[in-house]
């Protein structure tokens, strides 16, 4: 029996299971219940059985607690423990790439695998709180919040993820501006000197770019926010009252 047959009705199950943590994830977020959430999802984990379902609770209760605290660890990357928790690590030996989003031409894969990676992909890609809580993990990597260092920056490209980054402020999920917004800042105050002039025209063109698409303005003043945070300069940030959570709890980062 192929993997995907043998372990496709357990994955259905548990997508079936994130699909509705995702819509009480969104509702707590919605109105500001964050402690409501963080005590629900606590309450939940703790009637889980089934790894998978456990796992992910506990991703729904560091989100939570991320959006309280503005700080959380994972003993490990979301990606991977999903790969252990799902059996995939144990049956297939699968490495990072089964939960990427597949792309034509990926090379080294059998048909088998191929299938099982764009079935797993494609579902990861609709849960949001695996999404967040793997951005989380993103900036704590990026950052070195939890005592493994930071990202060797000189291996990276900075300009390069800072325009994937702030494109993502465009079209990604509400929630996901935080994240991104703190990758951003990062990025900006580590190579400030080399590349201050490039990055600030990045933000104009993107805040450019969101005006001139139309974007609602909730999105917009989002956008305004997070470059306000990115630059560190709250004196341009919207005027009025937030009009989101994220619009809120980003402007709150500006706050000493």
């Amino acid at each position: 029996m192929r993997v995907l047959d043998f372990l496709k009705p357990v994955l259905e199950d548990f997508f079936r299971f994130a699909k509705e943590v995702d819509k009480e994830f969104l509702f707590h977020v919605e109105r500001e219940e964050l402690y409501t959430g963080l005590r629900k999802a606590q309450e939940l984990k703790e009637r889980q059985q089934e790894p998978l379902k456990k796992l992910y609770c506990e991703w729904t209760e560091k989100s939570f607690r991320f959006l309280v605290d503005r700080w959380v660890c994972f003993e490990e990357y979301p990606s991977e423990q999903f790969l252990f928790a799902s059996g995939l690590k144990r049956s297939k030996n699968l490495s990072i790439w089964a939960i990427l989003s597949v792309r034509e031409g990926m090379g080294g894969l059998t048909e088998e695998e191929f299938e099982l990676s764009k079935y797993v992909s494609e579902n990861l890609d609709e849960l949001y709180v695996y999404n967040f809580a793997r951005e989380i993990a993103n900036v704590m990597l990026l950052r070195g919040d939890c005592g493994n260092g930071e990202i060797d920056t000189s291996l990276m490209n900075a300009v390069k993820r800072f325009e994937i980054y702030s494109d993502n402020l465009l079209y990604n999920w509400d929630l996901m501006a935080i994240p991104d917004t703190l990758k951003l800042r990062h990025l900006y105050d580590v190579f400030f000197t080399e590349h201050h002039t490039t990055f600030s025209r990045i933000l104009s063109d993107r805040l450019s770019q969101a005006i001139e698409e139309d974007l609602p303005e909730e999105r917009i003043r989002v956008i305004q926010t997070a470059i306000a945070v990115i630059k560190n300069e709250p004196e341009n940030l919207p005027k009025g009252e937030p009009k989101s959570f994220t619009e809120k709890w980003l402007r709150e980062e500006l706050v000493d």
